[in-house]
């Protein structure tokens, strides 16, 4: 076990941190470590040997698991003050959805195609992150790139909208009628079409539309069992008590 935790899993999990990790290399990458660790056929299921110590159990390193948290980890980098041709790339490869805004959205990946595999991967897991972990989930109010709000089948992103100031489903005012909202946030905004509006209104789903006002905020936070992780501060913490 030390010689493949300190040893063998550090060369992949570096190279896979950095290049694409297609799912079909990482399955085989597992069966080759599992061979290793029993000396051919595995003597109890993966499962169990991945468990806590404290259970009588090796707590081998689920290398699923690991590629992920680690690519995750590129998150700090993005939003960070750090620039290079890379960020530029991605910002560049995601302009005709808001550039990195995308990442507060609740997309669903396989509505966009993003150039590279590795950035498609990223998006992709932390998609699965938030989904699976997240208690509170306020990015699910945000109504562009929304999965849940679509018209002719897509999502949607309206620059002008999105830079004058609608970004949530409180922001089309559901308190009051469609027309009424429309004055509101024309008085406010310029260049909103009255049936741009409209269609943009339908569009939200019943469970999503709210007459109260929510005070939401744009940002990365995942709250896990009562806990906030910030994708700049916290949220890198977990990444690390988890490879420990």
């Amino acid at each position: 076990m030390i010689v493949i935790k300190s040893l063998i899993i550090p060369k992949f999990v570096y190279i896979l941190s950095l290049l694409p990790a297609p799912k079909e290399i990482v399955q085989e990458l597992n069966q080759i470590l599992f061979k290793f660790l029993w000396k051919g056929t595995g003597k109890v299921t993966r499962l169990s040997t991945i468990n806590e110590y404290e259970n009588s159990l090796l707590k081998m390193i689920d290398l699923e698991s690991m590629i992920k948290l680690l690519r995750l980890a590129w998150l700090k980098r993005i939003f960070g003050e750090n620039d290079g041709a890379w960020k530029s790339y991605l910002q560049v490869s995601l302009k005709r959805h808001g550039g990195l805004f995308l990442f507060y959205c609740n997309y669903g990946i396989k509505d966009y195609f993003v150039p590279s595999l590795f950035y498609s991967e990223l998006l992709q897991w932390w998609s699965e992150f938030r989904d699976g972990y997240d208690t509170k989930k306020e990015w699910q109010h945000i109504v562009w790139n929304n999965k849940e709000i679509r018209i002719n089948n897509k999502p949607i992103f309206y620059q002008t909208l999105f830079e004058n100031g609608t970004t949530f489903v409180n922001d089309l005012l559901f308190n009051t009628d469609t027309a009424n909202s429309f004055k509101i946030v024309f008085s406010k905004r310029s260049k909103t079409n009255f049936l741009t509006w409209v269609g943009l209104c339908r569009s939200v789903p019943l469970h999503l539309k709210t007459k109260e006002s929510i005070p939401f905020e744009i940002s990365l936070l995942v709250t896990i069992e009562g806990k906030d992780f910030d994708v700049l501060t916290r949220y890198y913490l977990l990444i690390q008590s988890y490879l420990r």
